[in-house]
This record gives structure tokens, sequence and C-alpha cells, in this order.
């Protein structure tokens, strides 16, 4: 998202050089999309023990205050059911380590003395940069190693954080950034509360891969992508997003019943459906679902499987989706969805969205079920704009998408809401101003009008 971003670009524009660190960096279509005298890529250096993987899950559940960890302690629901013994014993150390800020921060230091990361130091030496850039603030193990290297060798280091719900579900951050750029004031609350993270270091930019939607809406040609997919301008179409299929292992059923309601009429009138299967399905262990959900295709369901590129990057999608997604949601008259980014996505648009926040009919989910995302400390917040229809119960959900049917501007404020809380506005800049506070991390002040690259171009 970084680099299929304005913020690359205007990087690029101001004369910087950027490293690109990747698992992929050898990936003929990575190499041919990057191809740009400016941009270097290398090999993601590797390297970690299995104890270093247990402990970074772990850590998730031990350092957060636990009074404070909302999406956590609904996390760690399943765990006591599947682990009772290991969930007990988690939960005493959180009661310490969440507590007591002196053996948080001695957990800390150990671990950063256990697991020095030295498999970055080569290369930080050999490309000196002056900033070194991560999308996470020590929640991916890669992002730990590299801001544990940069802060040995004495490099400056930011974070430009790239998912809205990271701050309150991954735990207590590790490898801790010199600067955390964030997408708002609510962002920028989170840091401080929950990761005693200090505000004079947070620089709130928005959220760069959002920047596309600014004024797409009003410059969409409706009719024309309907009539490309065979879908007639007055038949109601409902996307579906599902997500990751480890949070609702039977949401395959939920979307199955939706779709015995289309054929038998449960609707006041015929509706389309489309189905945007998650990119983790595409590939490994999740692949199985796929050929269940495409077995639902008829002549008003269709299943899109997203172009995930055949790389080791489960999420690695083609730039020209992203228009393609925005197409999607603009062109459809109501977004659904039990707990999903496409929330945010959809109120860009002004497209209603609902909200499944139950399971399919007889299924017993237990510590699984849908609901629990209500409680989720990111999604609870977005829940409070009024912008998104919550069904609770199957049968509440007929009655939700007939209602927006009927008046598409139902809840309209409370999307708006939506995007004011989430990026203090959405004014498609995010980009630009991301961009200039990474360059301002690297001493130079921020133009307009862009010189070409010369000698003294930092380099991220």
């Amino acid at each position: 998202m970084l680099l299929r971003s304005s913020i690359a670009e205007t990087l690029l524009a101001a004369g910087a050089e950027l490293v690109v660190c990747s698992l992929n960096a050898d990936e003929p279509y990575f190499v041919r999309e990057f191809s740009h005298p400016q941009i270097t890529l290398v090999k993601m250096p590797t390297k970690s023990s299995t104890w270093e993987n247990r402990l970074s899950i772990w850590r998730q559940y031990l350092l957060m205050n636990p009074s404070l960890g909302g999406t956590l302690n609904h996390k760690l629901e399943s765990f006591r059911r599947a682990q009772p013994k290991r969930y007990y014993l988690t939960r005493a150390l959180n009661l310490l380590l969440g507590n007591i800020p002196l053996l948080r921060h001695g957990y800390m230091r150990a671990e950063n003395r256990l697991f020095p990361a030295t498999e970055f130091d080569p290369l930080m030496k050999q490309h000196k940069p002056d900033l070194v850039v991560t999308g996470t603030p020590g929640f991916n193990l890669h992002d730990v190693h590299a801001l544990r290297s940069a802060k040995r060798l004495g490099i400056t280091t930011a974070t430009v954080m790239l998912s809205w719900d990271n701050l309150t579900s991954k735990g207590y951050m590790n490898g801790i950034p010199d600067q955390l750029l964030v997408w708002s004031d609510l962002m920028a609350d989170e840091a401080v509360r929950y990761h005693n993270y200090p505000r004079s270091k947070i620089h709130q930019v928005g959220a760069a891969q959002f920047d596309h939607y600014a004024t797409f809406r009003e410059n969409f040609d409706r009719n024309t992508w309907r009539m490309k997919y065979g879908i007639p301008n007055d038949a109601p179409l409902l996307m579906y997003g599902t997500i990751n299929p480890a949070l609702v292992p039977h949401e395959y059923q939920i979307v199955s019943e939706i779709v015995d309601w289309m054929k038998n009429g449960r609707f006041s009138r015929p509706v389309h459906l489309w189905v945007r299967l998650h990119p983790q399905v595409v590939q490994g262990v999740y692949r199985r679902n796929v050929d269940n959900y495409l077995a639902l295709k008829c002549e008003r369901v269709h299943i899109e499987v997203p172009p995930v590129h055949d790389s080791c990057l489960n999420w690695d999608l083609p730039k020209e989706d992203a228009e393609h997604l925005a197409s999607l949601l603009t062109a459809s008259d109501v977004v659904i969805t039990p707990n999903s980014t496409l929330s945010i996505d959809a109120a860009c648009v002004d497209t209603p969205i609902v909200n499944l926040f139950h399971d399919s009919t007889g299924f017993d989910a237990r510590g699984m079920t849908a609901r629990r995302f209500r409680f989720y400390t990111h999604y609870s917040k977005i829940l409070e704009t009024g912008g998104i229809a919550i069904v609770d119960q199957p049968e509440q959900f007929i009655p939700a998408i007939e209602r927006y049917l009927d008046n598409p501007g139902l809840d309209r404020e409370g999307r708006k809401a939506i995007l004011q809380q989430q990026f203090n506005g959405l004014d498609g800049r995010a980009g630009e101003r991301t961009a200039q506070a990474l360059l301002e991390l690297c001493g130079l002040c921020f133009k307009q009008q862009y010189v070409s690259k010369s000698l003294n171009s930092p380099i991220l």
C-alpha cells in the first residue's frame, strides 16, 4: 500500500531513493512493476526461531493492560475453551506484565537481547538509509527486526500505520519506532492510551490507500459498469465481502443461506448478489473453501475470486484491483460484511452498509460467533457513528436490506461520520501529507515544486 499509493509517487518526485526490502523482491511481476531508477529492490533477510514465533503470538496477550485490551480479551475466550491451562497461565502473566510498566519494559528488553535481529545489519550498513519505514510498529516479526537493527545502528525509524485495528488488536507494540504516522485523532489517542506512545512523536496524516475514493462516486459511470457485468440498471445489487476464514469458519453457511432466501423469493424484488472472497482464501490452507463458494454461482449470484499474485505475500493484489473494488462498491446498492475494512471503503463512496453479527441458522458457533465483533475495540468505535445497520439475528437481514433499497440516503450522515472518525475527513491528500512527513523526518523541507534527483537525495 505504501508503494501503490501517492506516498511513493510523491517521494520519488521529490528525488528520494527508495530501498524496498520485501519477501517477494525477486518475483518477476514485482520487479516489472517497481522498475524505477530511484527504486532498489532487495530480498528481505529472514531469521527467526520457533521460540520467537511463539513469543510473538503470546506477546499479543501478555503486555497490554488487560482493562484496555477489549479485542484481545474477546479473542482469549476461544483460547480458553481450546487450551484452558495455557489460557490461565497467559492471563496470570498479563495481570503482572500488563499492569506493571517496569515489568513490561523488562520483558521487552529481554526479548530484544534474546533476538537482536542482526540479519538486517549488513543491509543497513550497505544502503545507509536516512530513514527506515515500516508498516507496523513491531507487530510483524520482519518489522520488529528492522526496527531493532536500525535502532542499534542509530538510524531514525518511522511507522506508517497501514491498518485501522493494529493498535488495539495486536497487543503491545515492540520495536517501537522513533516516529508514528497515524490516520486520525482516534488512532493517535489509541497509540497514547494502549501503548503509552509519546503524543509529541505522533503525526496525523490520513490513510493514503483511501485517497482515490475522494472524488470517485461523482466521476463514476454506474450504468456502463453494470452493463459490462450484465446487471440491469434497475436491479438492486448487493455486494457481500467475506472475511478471513479463521475468524468466521462458518461464513460459507451464512452466504449460502442468503442465496437460498433469494431463490425462494424472500426479498420483495429480484436482487443480484456479488460475493467477493477474502484474499486469504485464494492460496494456502483456506483455498479449499473456494469451490464451495463457486458452486453458489448462478444467473443472479456472482462469485469473485480476487486476483492475488502468485506470491508469498497473501494480500498482494494488483494496483488496478483498488479501482475495481471502488467501482464494485459504488455500483452496489448495499455492502454486506461481518467485520471488515470494507465498511470504511463503502462509506468512502456513500454506499449503505450492513454488518452481520449473526451466525447461520442452527449453527453452534460457540466462541467463534460473529457477534463478538461488535465488542472488538476498533469495531465498536465505527458502530458508534450510526453509519452501519447492525443485524443480530437472521430474520433482521432482509428488512435491513429493504430499508436501504427504499431509501439509499438512510444513515448518510453516519457514513460521513465514519470518514471523519477514521481519517479526520477524506480529502484525497493523505499520501502527500505522509510523504511530506517522511521527507521532514529526513531533515528536508517539503516543496510543492520538486527538484530533480541530486546527490543529496534522502534514502528511505
